[in-house]
C-alpha cells in the first residue's frame, strides 16, 4: 500500500491578532525507525481540530496553531495501526516523541468504494453522480441535462434551471463560451463515460464570477489511484440513428508529480424534425398561412482531449497545468417544405428549401495554477493565467424552389451560399486569498482581469443566375472587444449551530462593438457591485435551515450579440441582436434539510432587462420570421424545490423530486405587449434502483413536466421514461451497462405562440428513444490517493463563446 499523500482541506482557523503556538516532535516505527508521510490531527479538547500535518523523510513534522490550554494527536499511516495520544499540555507538546505500535497486517490489494447516492443535495447546489445513472449510459451531456431535476431545455435548445434562463455551463469549473443550439450541439458532443458528477447551482456566492443567473458544472472524470492506471471505454446506441463512441483516460501519480491525459471520440446522428404552422392576421382578419414541414439530419463527429500535470514543489507550493482541445465536425442536411395558403385558408402554390451545411470547430485552452499554502491553519493563495482561442469555419448552401399546385416551377430557384469565418480569443489572469482568521472565521478575496477578442467575417453571395453576387443585406463582419476588471471579498462564519457568509464582488466591463460593412460603431462602459448573503442555523443535529441572497449579471453571449443571420428558409432566419443589454438578476431562497433524507428550497427572484429568446414576426415585413434575443422588462419568478431520496428497502433506493415555480414575463416586442404573462409549473422526477444478486442492479427513472406559459410561449406537458440494466464482470473491474431511454417516444417539445397579427403552433421532434449498450474496464493500481480538481480564471468567458453550432 501507498502513503498518503494528499491532505484534505483543514477546517480549523488562526487568528491574525494571535501569536502563533507550534508542536512540534518525531515519529517512529516499532524499530524506532522514523516513518515519512504520517498525518498527524491536532485537537483541542473538545475535539475541534486545531491542525494538520505530515512528517518529513526524517520522521520530523511540525504544526501550527492558535493557544488553547490542552490538545490530544492523532496520528494515521497507512502502513501502521492507527493511535491517538493522551490530553497534554501545550508546554508538553512542543517537544514529541510519537511512535507507532503495530504494523497493519499485509492484505492484497482491493478496492473499496461507497457506492454514491445518484442525487445528492448540499448548501447552494444539486448534485448528480453520473456513474451511478444506468439511464445516462451511452448518452451525452446534453441528454443527462434533458432528464435533470428542475433543468428544462427549450424547443430552441435554452436552457433553464429551476424557471432561470441565463444559465452558465462550465467543463470543470471553466465557463464554455457557448448558447443555444450551439451549447447544445456541444454538449452532445462530450459521452457520459467522461462525466463524474454534475453541479447545479442555483445560488452562487461573491467567489463566483457575477455571471450568469445560476451555474450547471459539469465535471470530468478524475483518475485518483496511485501509480499508473487507467480507464477505457466503448459504446453503441441505436435510436433511428446511430450513436457510438469510445475513450481512453490515463494518470500516473506519485509523491511528486500526477500525470493524467484522456481522449474521447463520440459519433451521435440525430435528427430535428420541426412541423409548424404560421398564420398571419391584421387585426381579426386571417390574411394567410404557411404550413411548414423541417426536418434536419446532423452526424455530430467529436474528437476531444485533455493533457495535464500537478507538480508538488514541496509542503506548501504546487504547480500544475492543463490544456483542452476539441475539434467538432457537423454536415447539417435538411429539407423543408412549405405550402403558401390565401386567406381562404386553401393552399395556393408551395416552396421547398433544401439546407446543405458543413461547419468545423475547434477550441483549445490553456491554463497554469499556482498554489501556495501559508500556513498548516488552511490560508492558502492561488494564481491562475488563462489562454483560450476558438476557430469556426461554416458553409452554407440554401436551394429554394417555387411551385404551382401541380408541382410545376413558378418562378426561377433561390440560390443563396454563406461562407462565415470567425475567431475569438481569451486572456485571463486571477489571484485568490483564503485567509483564515480564528476557529470559526475566514475571509476570501481576489482579482481579476480577462481581455476578449471575437472577429466574424460572414458573406452571403445569391447565385441564382450562376455567378456569385455579393448580397450586401445579409453579409457583415463583426467585431467584438470586451475587457472586465474585477475584485470580490466576503467574510465567513462558522459556529456549532449559527453560520454566515457576507460578500461582494465589484465588476467594471468596458464593450465594444464595430460593424464593419455599416461601419456602426457601440462603445459602452459600467460598473456594479454584486453582494451575497447566507445564514446558516442548526437547532439540532437532524435539521438545518438556511437563507441566501444575491445578486447577478447574465451579459449576452457572442453569438447572441453577433448581428449575423442563419436562414432555414427564405421566410425563416436567426440572427443576433447586438442592442442586447445585459440582465441582472435578485434572488431570495430559503433552504431545509432533515436528516439527509428531505431537502426543501423556496425562493423569489427578479430579473431586469430579461434576455429572452423570442420567434417573431419582422416588423418590416410580417410573412418573414425572426429567431432573436430581445430584453424584456423584466421577469419574476417564484418556485420550490423538493428532494426526497428514500431507502425503500435494503435492494431499493428512490430518488424523487418536485419542482414547482410560476415565472411571469412584462415587456414590448413585435406590437406584442405582456403584462405579467406567465403560467405555473410543476416537474416530477423519480429514479428508482434495484441492486440485485450477483452485481446486477436495475434502474427506472420518469419525468413529467406540466404545461407552461414561457413569455409568449404556451408549451403543452411533457413525459418520458426509460430504463437501465447493469452487470459488474471481471472482479468488478468491468461493467456492462444496458439504457434504454424514451421508450414511448414522449419527450418532445409541442408549443403555441402568440404575437399580434401572428399566430404559431409548433410540434419539434428529435432522436430520443435510443436502445445503448456500454462496457467500461478500469485498469492498473487501485489504491486511492486525494486528488486536486480546480477551475481556472476565464470560466466565466468561456461560457459566452459558440463552439459548434447548428
Amino acid at each position: 500500500m501507498k502513503t498518503r499523500l494528499f491532505i484534505c482541506l483543514l477546517v480549523s482557523f488562526q487568528s491574525f491578532s494571535q501569536e502563533k503556538v507550534w508542536i512540534k516532535g518525531r515519529i517512529s516505527d516499532p524499530k524506532n525507525e522514523v516513518v515519512s508521510d504520517a498525518v498527524l490531527f491536532v485537537y483541542a479538547t473538545d475535539s475541534t481540530l486545531l491542525s494538520m500535518a505530515v512528517s518529513e523523510k526524517d520522521g520530523s513534522f511540525e504544526a501550527d496553531i492558535i493557544p488553547v490550554d490542552s490538545v490530544f494527536i492523532r496520528v494515521t499511516h497507512d502502513d501502521f495501526s492507527e493511535f491517538k495520544t493522551a490530553v497534554m499540555s501545550i508546554s508538553e507538546a512542543s517537544s514529541l516523541n510519537l511512535g507507532f505500535q503495530n504494523k497493519t497486517k499485509e492484505v492484497e490489494e482491493v478496492t473499496i468504494s461507497a457506492a454514491k447516492p445518484m442525487i445528492e443535495r448540499k448548501p447552494g447546489m444539486m448534485v448528480l453522480n453520473v456513474e451511478q445513472s444506468l439511464s445516462a449510459t451511452g448518452s451525452s451531456a446534453f441528454e443527462i441535462l434533458e432528464k435533470s431535476p428542475g433543468v428544462s431545455i427549450s424547443s430552441t435548445d435554452n436552457i433553464s434551471l429551476n424557471g432561470k434562463g441565463g444559465i452558465i455551463v462550465q467543463i470543470d469549473g471553466k465557463a464554455q463560451p457557448m448558447s443555444g443550439t450551439d451549447l447544445a450541439n456541444y454538449l452532445r458532443g462530450i459521452p457520459s463515460s467522461a462525466i463524474d458528477k454534475i453541479e447545479l447551482i442555483s445560488n452562487p456566492s461573491a467567489k463566483y464570477d457575477a455571471a450568469g443567473s445560476a451555474i450547471i458544472n459539469i465535471r470530468l472524470k478524475k483518475d485518483t489511484r496511485l501509480g499508473t492506471n487507467g480507464t477505457a471505454t466503448v459504446n453503441y446506441g441505436q435510436g433511428v440513428y446511430p450513436k457510438a463512441g469510445a475513450g481512453i483516460s490515463l494518470n500516473h501519480r506519485n509523491k511528486k508529480v500526477n500525470v493524467f491525459g484522456s481522449y474521447n471520440y463520440a459519433y451521435r446522428k440525430g435528427f430535428n424534425h420541426l412541423v409548424l404552422e404560421r398564420r398571419f392576421y391584421e387585426g381579426d382578419t386571417f390574411r394567410g398561412a404557411y404550413i411548414q414541414d423541417n426536418y434536419l439530419k446532423f452526424p455530430v463527429s467529436n474528437h476531444s482531449a485533455r493533457f495535464g500535470m500537478d507538480f508538488q514543489l514541496n509542503r506548501k507550493n504546487t504547480l500544475s497545468f492543463v490544456g483542452n482541445g476539441m475539434n467538432n465536425a457537423y454536415t447539417i442536411d435538411g429539407i423543408n417544405k412549405s405550402d403558401v395558403q390565401t386567406q381562404q385558408d386553401v393552399n395556393s402554390s408551395r416552396f421547398v428549401t433544401t439546407n446543405e451545411r458543413k461547419e468545423k470547430w475547434f477550441n483549445g485552452s490553456a491554463n497554469v495554477n499556482y498554489k501556495h499554502v501559508m500556513d498548516s491553519m488552511g490560508s492558502e493563495i492561488t494564481a491562475d493565467l488563462d489562454y483560450a482561442r476558438y476557430q469556426n469555419q461554416n458553409d452554407q448552401r440554401f436551394n429554394t424552389s417555387y411551385y404551382n399546385l401541380n408541382g410545376l416551377p413558378i418562378q426561377n430557384s433561390y440560390i443563396l451560399t454563406g461562407d462565415l469565418k470567425g475567431k475569438l480569443a481569451i486572456h485571463a489572469a486571477k489571484v485568490d486569498l483564503h485567509q483564515v482568521l480564528n476557529a470559526k472565521n475566514f475571509l476570501d478575496a481576489g482579482l481579476k482581469s480577462s481581455y476578449v477578442v471575437a472577429d466574424n467575417d460572414l458573406e452571403f453571395y445569391d447565385r441564382s443566375n450562376g455567378a456569385p453576387i455579393l448580397d450586401t443585406t445579409k453579409s457583415n463582419h463583426y467585431i467584438y472587444q470586451e475587457t472586465i476588471g474585477a475584485g470580490y471579498l466576503t467574510w465567513n462564519y462558522e459556529g456549532k449551530k449559527w453560520s454566515f457568509q457576507l460578500g461582494a464582488r465589484g465588476e467594471y466591463t468596458h464593450v465594444k462593438g464595430t460593424q464593419r460593412t455599416t461601419n456602426a460603431v457601440s462603445d459602452t462602459g459600467y460598473f456594479q457591485i454584486f453582494p451575497t448573503a447566507y445564514l446558516g442555523f442548526n437547532p439540532s443535529e437532524n435539521h438545518h435551515f438556511e437563507l441566501s441572497m444575491n445578486r447577478r449579471i447574465d451579459r449576452p453571449s457572442y453569438d447572441q450579440l453577433n448581428p449575423f443571420k442563419f436562414y432555414l428558409d427564405p421566410s425563416t432566419y436567426k440572427e443576433g441582436n447586438p442592442t442586447l443589454k445585459p440582465q441582472t438578476t435578485y434572488t431570495f431562497e430559503l433552504g431545509y434539510s432533515f436528516k439527509n433524507v428531505l431537502f426543501v428550497n423556496a425562493g423569489i427572484a427578479t430579473t431586469k432587462d430579461n434576455i429572452t429568446e423570442v420567434i417573431a414576426p419582422l416588423t418590416q415585413n410580417q410573412n418573414v420570421t425572426v429567431q432573436t434575443n430581445i430584453n424584456l422588462k423584466r421577469a419574476d419568478l417564484v418556485y420550490a424545490n423538493i428532494s426526497a431520496p428514500v431507502q425503500v428497502t435494503k435492494w431499493w433506493n428512490s430518488v424523487n423530486n418536485i419542482n414547482a415555480y410560476v415565472a411571469l414575463y412584462s415587456g414590448n416586442v413585435a406590437q406584442t405587449n405582456l403584462q405579467n404573462r406567465g403560467s405555473g409549473v410543476l416537474i416530477l422526477n423519480t429514479i428508482n434502483t434495484f441492486s440485485l444478486k450477483k452485481d446486477w442492479s436495475i434502474e427506472w427513472n420518469a419525468s413529467y413536466h406540466t404545461p407552461e406559459i414561457y413569455a409568449f410561449d404556451h408549451i403543452k406537458e411533457i413525459w418520458h421514461t426509460g430504463i437501465g440494466v447493469q452487470k459488474k464482470i471481471l472482479q468488478s473491474r468491468g461493467v456492462i451497462k444496458f439504457a434504454w431511454t424514451d421508450i414511448f417516444f414522449t419527450n418532445n417539445i409541442r408549443a403555441n405562440v402568440a404575437f399580434t397579427n401572428y399566430r404559431e403552433y409548433f410540434d419539434v421532434k428529435r432522436d430520443t428513444r435510443v436502445a445503448t449498450l456500454s462496457f467500461t474496464y478500469k485498469f492498473g493500481k487501485t489504491s486511492v490517493a486525494g486528488s486536486r480538481r480546480r477551475g481556472t480564471g476565464a470560466d466565466d468567458l468561456k461560457g459566452r463563446v459558440n463552439t459548434g453550432g447548428g
